[in-house]
């Protein structure tokens, strides 16, 4: 079975990238149990501590596990944030770092949606590779993912 970490960062996040992920693969569950076979992903929702986290006021997303309670997983899905200040974002998610990269050494695969790029970009994992950044965000993901490449050269 392989198991899928869908991130619940501090912040605000566009919930759609959470729930979308997470209905996707409970609905391939479902559908393999109809043909009659057992399901194929583990999902769950991975928080920096266990706490609850608000967005947008009003809708709560409860993290199933914690990143210092989870060993392994296969594939981590980083949502798209949101915020006027995205070095403050990425600050204040700091944590999910270390533990990203150390599951990439192991063989996990790191997707982010849209402005997740963001926090893919501060684990240092994209440093020399292609990042295809779309919209508004071209310029700042830019000049992120260049401050990295020269921080982490020095």
């Amino acid at each position: 079975m392989r198991h899928i970490s869908i991130l619940v960062p501090k912040g605000n996040v566009a919930l759609s990238c959470i729930e979308g992920p997470f209905i996707l693969f409970n609905q391939a569950n479902r559908f393999m149990e109809q043909m009659g076979r057992k399901p194929i992903f583990n999902v769950q929702l991975v928080g920096i501590s266990s706490h609850t986290q608000t967005y947008d006021r009003l809708f709560k997303v409860s993290p199933d596990i914690t990143i210092n309670e989870l060993e392994k997983t296969d594939l981590i899905i980083i949502p798209a944030v949101n915020g006027a200040d995205m070095s403050k974002v990425v600050d204040d998610n700091k944590e999910f770092f270390p533990w990203i990269v150390q599951q990439h050494l192991f063989g996990a695969e790191v997707a982010s949606l849209c402005v997740g790029a963001f926090l893919l970009a501060a684990t240092g994992l994209v440093t020399d590779k292609n990042v295809l950044p779309t919209g508004a965000w071209l310029t700042p993901l830019g000049r992120c993912i260049l401050i990295l490449n020269w921080y982490q050269k020095k």
